[in-house]
């Protein structure tokens, strides 16, 4: 691929600005990560995908050592007996990290809360994916993210990596460096910070394609969105990670629309010969998600044609790159992606939150437990007032004008309010709810059914290596069973062998009036940095936000002025 290079982009040398971000976050697709000691070595990739092997030869051993690094033996030898070593460090606790290694999101039930059958088929089910992708599907002839990983950890012989044990026993190569939590030597995010499970989907990218270039190719399918038969555009299939733009262009699986390698971009280099429209849109599956939700509410539905207009209005390099993004994402968009340690909520998947739902279920009370004017606190062990006490002016308010004057104050407010006026001692539940709406606007689960309807896409439910690996082989099946079933109807045999990826599971939609919404926006505060997904959602949500009023302004919705429309 040919350099750019005009006088429109003084001082930009193209060949070394590679890299292409997902158009709506702008996040990289090349995400890596390092795995702990007991995971296997799928659970490690580099910004390639592929599976590094940092030797310890190769990384800076004190400053590894003060990070918590060790050292993993390739090829133990038949002396070692990892119980009388003094320097062996056992494998995290197993039961705490089993669920890293679950690729279903759905919860799982047992035997008690779920009907017999169910439960049987669910097993079923799970022993069929793990027989699929461990033996029918070779997940490892691909490289980038794992599309399944079985439950069971490895025990291995683990060193810290400033243990004088493997320096006098092991040659370099027998050994494996491990990435402490804030190591910076394997530029990846550190297994010992985020779960692969809540990183699942991380290096999945997806486009939107104008349908003139597929030309004759795009027709109605069964994985059609919705949205996709009027509008102008179309989705492609996935690909895991993102080539450079010196390499080309990523083949994406299922080909959708006859396009098997979409020509994506985040700039039009040259606008005066090349329409903005042959060029594709890349993003994460995800955060298509999250703009289809926000559309459905300021347009009433997918606005497609919005979105497409706005990015060919501002598709310059210094558009996309003044874009004003929330959080770090901007801070890392280096030439490699930075995998600043702290930042691993950049890569946690937004819309399945491992550790969100048990927060969810514990909120919702039985039926009839539970009043939204139930107060909040209780107040049985609270000390009296001495006699002398001045009289509280606030207590001669009605509890609806109190009640008023906490719509126009912010939660910190309200909680010097309680501490400095006994008039706001005790406040109902359903205060709660008005601040998660106010300050958690992304918190969907809070939503009234009907206000958003709603339902993921299949392409938020796998990833891509999940997908490709998938299709490659329904194809395979497809023209077998072509020949077996050439009087009889093959697809609904191939759904039963290789059933397409279904949508997300329905998410929780909490009811109003049994939910302990105090509960639930303490909790959340309270367990915020373990919960990267919604962090991430946050995030997303508010650069959405900023498209949404671009394509407002853009049609003339809004005024151009108006910055906080």
């Amino acid at each position: 691929m040919g350099q750019f290079s005009d006088c429109r982009y003084p001082g930009i040398n193209v060949l070394t600005e590679t890299r292409i971000y997902c158009h709506l976050c702008g996040v990289s697709f090349n995400i890596a990560r390092s795995r702990i000691p007991g995971e296997p070595q799928l659970a490690k990739w580099d910004y390639t995908g592929s599976q590094p092997d940092l030797g310890v030869d190769e990384v800076d051993l004190e400053e590894c050592a003060r990070n918590g690094c060790q050292v993993v033996v390739f090829r133990p030898k038949e002396e070692d007996s990892t119980i009388d070593d003094p320097d062996y460090i056992p494998p995290e606790n197993e039961a705490a990290s089993a669920d890293e290694y679950e690729s279903d999101p759905g919860s799982v039930v047992s035997p008690d809360e779920a009907g017999l059958d169910e439960w049987d088929e669910d097993v079923e089910s799970r022993c069929y994916q793990d027989w699929l992708f461990t033996g029918v599907i070779p997940q490892d002839s691909v490289p980038g993210e794992p599309t399944w990983l079985p439950l069971d950890r490895r025990d291995e012989v683990v060193f810290p990596i400033a243990s004088e044990h493997w320096q006098a026993h092991y040659e370099p190569e027998d050994l494996e460096h491990i990435a402490g939590p804030n190591c910076l030597e394997a530029n990846a995010y550190s297994g010992h910070a985020i779960s692969l499970e809540e990183m699942q989907g991380c290096r999945t990218a997806q486009f939107l394609i104008h349908k003139i270039s597929s030309g004759a190719h795009w027709q109605p399918g069964r994985l059609d969105e919705d949205w996709e038969l009027p509008e102008d555009w179309f989705l492609s299939g996935l690909c895991d990670g993102m080539a450079s733009r010196d390499d080309g262009y990523n083949e994406v699986h299922p080909v959708r629309g006859g396009i098997g390698s979409p020509r994506c971009e985040n700039v039009n280099f040259d606008p005066e010969y090349t329409e903005a429209n042959e060029y594709a849109m890349p993003f994460h599956p995800w955060c298509f998600d999250i703009f289809c939700r926000q559309s459905k509410i300021h347009f009433g539905r997918v606005n497609i044609s919005g979105l497409m207009e706005w990015r060919n209005a501002e598709f310059s390099w210094d558009d996309f790159y003044a874009f004003p993004r929330t959080g770090d994402a901007a801070s890392a968009q280096e030439q490699f992606w930075r995998h600043d340690p702290g930042n691993e909520y950049l890569a946690a998947n937004p819309l399945f939150v491992p550790r969100l739902s048990p927060l969810l279920d514990a909120a919702v009370a039985l039926e009839g437990n539970l009043s939204p004017q139930q107060g909040a606190f209780d107040l049985s062990c609270r000390p009296g007032y001495p006699r002398d006490t001045p009289v509280d002016p606030l207590t001669t308010l009605p509890m609806d004008i109190r009640l008023l004057i906490l719509e126009y104050i912010t939660s910190r407010d309200i909680a010097n309010l309680r501490l400095a006026s006994r008039a706001y001692e005790q406040l109902p539940i359903s205060l709660w709810y008005h601040l998660i709406r106010d300050e958690m606007p992304w918190l969907w689960e809070a939503w009234d059914g009907k206000e958003c309807v709603h339902r993921p896409s299949i392409w938020t439910s796998v990833t891509a290596n999940g997908a490709r690996l998938l299709f490659q082989r329904r194809e395979h099946y497809d023209s077998v069973l072509k020949e077996e079933y050439r009087d009889g109807n093959p697809h609904e045999a191939m759904d039963y062998l290789l059933p397409l990826p279904a949508s997300v599971i329905q998410q929780n939609i909490l009811p109003r009036d049994r939910t302990n919404w105090y509960q639930l926006y303490t909790e959340i505060k309270r367990n915020w940095s373990q919960l990267k997904g919604l962090q991430n959602r946050q995030r997303i949500w508010e650069d959405v936000e900023e498209i949404v009023k671009r394509i407002k302004r853009q049609s003339g919705k809004i005024n151009p002025m108006e910055r906080n429309a």
